[in-house]
């Protein structure tokens, strides 16, 4: 297949839309605290509205998985996305005035928004992948959207270089930043509103409202989503930096012969290899506070510092791209609900994460990772095991097929979940 077809024109879009809306957010995020600090000192802020922003940011965020694929279904995914990215923006352009009770309501907004942006990414990426590109553009897309990190760190640097070393951020940088990433944010809702009719369309039932919302619930407790949660759970845990995804993404159909669970295992030996070197390098008090003492083993060491993090970023990468290419495949008419799913235990977990990390020494984190790690890798290695055998194709609950049953009176009187296999499914995915 060729690269530039419709859909990985779509893909590629897609791409572009996360990049420029999360170069401004996370861009905003390297100097936010910095910011409300400033604010703080001044009288216009609580010391620890930073703090209190980000948990109404986690919890709304992880909630609003519940709702975001009903929404996303109604509303179609690009709409859903050009709404999140509107959410994102009202965020921003709230720090050209900053203002107690507006930041915890935008960082609510923002929580929301930020829950249909991503279960809308997730669905929009499924309706433009056959089983033969979603290794690819699942890679594809997760490069362009996380080499913003890449790209925002450049531009700060730059823009400080020029400003000079300042004790604060003056008000006039600010703004003029500020206003730089709300800009971006409305391009990325532009972008997103430009968008195509992707490839694959989901048919939906928009007027079922009810099945739409319980949709979600039932498709949790099936027997892959169950297994799936504890690998969602881990990437929520370890969630932290970037880079690979354009590997796996130029590698294409290659990475697809290897098999997921292969490339899983590889970044699984990844990630327990940058643990090893965080608990050799690293003194066991340097996640509580600043300290000179020595690591597990030696001296801290930077270049291992630097080889651990380019390490993390690779095996960060494996994860969510495979995870993005198995849900794909597995779930193509039930991506919003699957993804909703996917981010609401990612976040959950990352949530929990920041409760525990400030009391926990660094040796009781790697113990987490690593135990959470091999756990994940083993639920990866089931639902793949199970998934490829034919027999057991789908195991997602459809309210599309259960309402079709209805009509033909076949509907159990016992309110059974009904499952299909979709093989003439498969085979116009594979076409």
């Amino acid at each position: 297949m060729p690269w530039l077809d419709v859909s990985t024109l779509n893909v590629v879009q897609l791409g572009f839309g996360f990049f420029s809306n999360f170069f401004a957010f996370n861009s905003q995020g390297f100097i936010e605290e910095a910011v409300i600090d400033s604010a703080s000192e001044n009288g216009n802020l609580n010391t620890h509205a930073g703090y209190y922003s980000l948990s109404i940011i986690y919890a709304v965020f992880t909630i609003g998985n519940f709702a975001a694929a009903p929404i996303v279904d109604i509303l179609t995914p690009k709409w859903a996305m050009v709404l999140g990215a509107l959410c994102y923006a009202v965020f921003q352009v709230g720090f050209l005035f900053l203002n107690e009770w507006y930041l915890y309501a935008s960082s609510a907004l923002l929580g929301f928004g930020a829950s249909i942006i991503w279960t809308g990414q997730g669905s929009y990426l499924s309706q433009n992948c056959t089983k033969e590109t979603t290794s690819r553009n699942s890679a594809l897309l997760w490069g362009m959207s996380e080499s913003s990190l890449l790209a925002g760190g450049i531009f700060l640097f730059v823009v400080f270089s020029v400003q000079g070393a300042q004790d604060k951020i003056p008000t006039s940088t600010i703004n003029i930043l500020y206003t730089v990433f709300t800009v971006l944010s409305l391009i990325s809702a532009l972008i997103f509103a430009l968008l195509r009719q992707p490839s694959y369309p989901e048919t939906v039932d928009r007027k079922n409202y009810g099945k739409l919302v319980s949709s979600t619930f039932k498709l949790m407790f099936t027997k892959k989503m169950l297994a799936l949660a504890f690998v969602f759970a881990y990437t929520g845990i370890e969630q932290s930096f970037w880079t690979a995804g354009l590997i796996f993404g130029l590698m294409g159909d290659k990475s697809r012969k290897v098999g997921r669970d292969a490339i899983i295992l590889l970044g699984t030996i990844v990630h327990l290899v940058v643990y090893a070197l965080c608990y050799i390098n690293f003194p066991q008090d340097s996640s509580l506070n600043k300290t000179d003492d020595m690591g597990g083993l030696i001296e801290p060491n930077l270049p291992i510092a630097l080889i651990a993090g380019g390490l993390l970023g690779f095996g960060d990468a494996i994860w969510n791209t495979q995870i993005y290419s198995f849900l794909c495949d597995t779930y193509p008419k039930q991506s919003a609900q699957a993804f909703a799913l996917f981010k609401l235990y990612q976040s959950a977990l990352s949530c929990a994460a920041f409760f525990y990390a400030p009391v926990l020494q660094l040796y009781w984190h790697l113990v987490i990772l690593v135990i959470t790690s091999l756990f994940g890798a083993c639920c990866f290695f089931y639902v793949e095991r199970i998934s490829s055998d034919k027999s057991s194709v789908r195991d997602s609950y459809s309210f599309e097929t259960e309402r079709e049953a209805e009509r033909e009176g076949e509907t159990k009187s016992n309110g059974d979940i009904q499952y299909r296999v979709d093989d003439d499914l498969e085979q116009h995915n594979s076409g």
